[in-house]
């Protein structure tokens, strides 16, 4: 299936244990990356570590809390210590609305938490750049780096109940588009992919297939959306082949917006 496009690259995934973050870790794996992986959940990232890697490389398991900076510090000179270098980094690491709880966090504007909107922030965008900024000097040093954020289609679409979450992934976009001006003249791309509602286990656990299918119905590609539809593009973006392709947030939701 794979031409191993990122032989002897090392990728970083954020929040690589589950949903999207395991679909491309696993898929970037199997273009020949040595992949490192980062959540929260000590269980859930030794589970998935098994299942992506084959016996002739092991795929590693790092806790890490993006939004702490001291922790990303220590994860990536682990990832250093093992393999050398970080090569690719996907930002993945995500609070969703369903972490927080849907009737907490899908309220007007005027009735949200203070605290769930800082929480929101300080992982969704400030984790971003601070695991952008601890990468960096090894994308420099080697004139080479990707750099692919996490967004939403939910930022084309809009939508009501749900403004920290909205606001944090157009955010993402437009961290994309500064940073990949920054970068560019050290060979280091930086794009966002932005999926539509996704069928994770997150999405999976909380019933939202009603929801679901009603999306899928006015969709361009009338069906549902899996973490696998995600991968083959970060894998792309991680290769040779965008070298030319930066600043771009790429939309993946089977034709559910146009942008």
């Amino acid at each position: 299936m794979s031409c191993k496009r990122l032989k002897d690259h090392v990728v970083l995934v954020t929040g690589g244990g589950r949903g999207i973050g395991k679909a491309i870790a696993k898929r970037l794996y199997e273009e020949g990356a040595n992949v490192v992986i980062c959540g929260t959940s000590e269980d859930v990232l030794k589970q998935a570590a098994a299942e992506i890697a084959s016996e002739d490389r092991q795929v590693m398991p790092v806790l890490c809390d993006v939004s702490d900076a001291a922790q990303i510090k220590e994860m990536v000179g682990k990832a250093r210590q093992r393999f050398g270098k970080i090569d690719v980094l996907v930002n993945n690491a995500a609070v969703m609305l369903r972490h927080i709880g849907l009737e907490r966090a899908a309220r007007p504007f005027h009735e949200l938490d203070e605290a769930d909107w800082d929480r929101v922030m300080s992982v969704n965008v400030k984790g971003m750049w601070l695991c952008a900024r601890e990468v960096f000097p090894d994308m420099r040093a080697q004139n080479w780096g990707r750099i692919i954020n996490i967004s939403s289609d939910t930022v084309y679409m809009g939508r009501g109940n749900g403004l920290q979450y909205v606001t944090s992934k157009a955010a993402v976009v437009g961290l994309t588009r500064a940073l990949a001006f920054e970068v560019g003249a050290f060979g280091i791309t930086v794009n966002a992919i932005s999926p539509g509602l996704t069928q994770s286990e997150t999405v999976q656990e909380h019933d939202f297939k009603q929801m679901s299918e009603e999306l899928a119905k006015v969709s361009a590609i009338p069906r549902l959306e899996y973490p696998q539809d995600l991968a083959g593009t970060a894998a792309w973006l991680a290769s040779d082949d965008a070298s030319f392709v930066t600043g771009q947030a790429i939309s993946i939701s089977g034709g559910l917006s146009l942008h």
